[in-house]
């Protein structure tokens, strides 16, 4: 998942270099220059992304069943 994200940045960045002009040579150092330095960034945020939603689902998964439990309780009752 978090790499195909990382690739579709990567060449909508591509994409703009491009633009930018410069022979192919100076592109393509440029772009490995670049990705060298963005890809370990952004595959962290994506992880921490990750484990933030992980974290997230976790505590919902808890509250619905003790929402669960707390009306099989008052079911019980009536």
């Amino acid at each position: 998942m978090g790499d195909a994200k990382t690739r579709a940045v990567q060449l909508n960045t591509e994409g703009l270099f491009k633009l930018l002009g410069g022979s192919e040579a100076q592109r393509q150092r440029f772009w490995e220059i670049f990705k060298g330095i963005t890809t370990p960034i952004e595959l962290k945020l994506i992880n921490s992304q990750l484990d933030h939603l992980a974290a997230s689902v976790k505590t919902v998964e808890a509250q619905t069943k003790a929402l669960q439990a707390t009306a099989q309780s008052i079911a019980k009752r009536g």
